[in-house]
């Protein structure tokens, strides 16, 4: 069974991971769209902190209740819609603003679940569409999540 350390471990390092291509980047080529597709970098990091945050308001419901509620499922349902709607609502920030961003959601997440019972972190199938712990839960949902990014990012950049 994964750890909540071990998991959190794992985030970081994939964090450290999406980020350290992007360290000596102007914000002029943060903001510049084609590093994916037609987004930027920042967009990217917009993305990412968008999804993070879904999952930081939906884990507590989660946690508490066993279901994801209606509103959180029907926002996340069509995935192209919400990476279009998430991105756009944070099109004003800086790419230091967004970064900040990205920081401000984990520090949240990190809050939270620290705050859980070893109990709930070892609970397996906590709602009924994921089967395994919570710290599993956040290494996919989370963890593989930045690191294919971060992958898609190295392999899209300029050396």
């Amino acid at each position: 069974m994964t750890t909540l350390e071990h998991a959190l471990a794992e985030l970081h390092a994939a964090r450290t991971e999406l980020l350290a291509p992007l360290n000596g980047m102007d914000e002029a080529k943060l903001e510049r769209p084609g590093a994916l597709g037609a987004w930027s970098v920042k967009n990217v990091l917009a993305h990412l902190a968008a999804w993070e945050d879904w999952v930081v308001q939906a884990l507590p419901v989660r946690m508490a209740t066993g279901t994801t509620p209606p509103e959180f499922r029907a926002r996340v349902a069509d995935e192209d819609q919400f990476n279009t709607l998430e991105v756009a609502e944070r099109a004003e920030l800086t790419p230091s603003e967004q970064l900040m961003e990205l920081e401000r959601v984990r520090a949240e997440l990190l809050r939270y679940v620290h705050t859980l019972p070893p109990a709930d972190l070892a609970r397996r199938q906590p709602w009924p569409e994921w089967a395994g712990t919570l710290p599993e839960y956040l290494l996919v949902a989370l963890g593989q999540h930045e690191r294919d990014h971060a992958a898609a990012l190295r392999a899209a950049l300029p050396r």
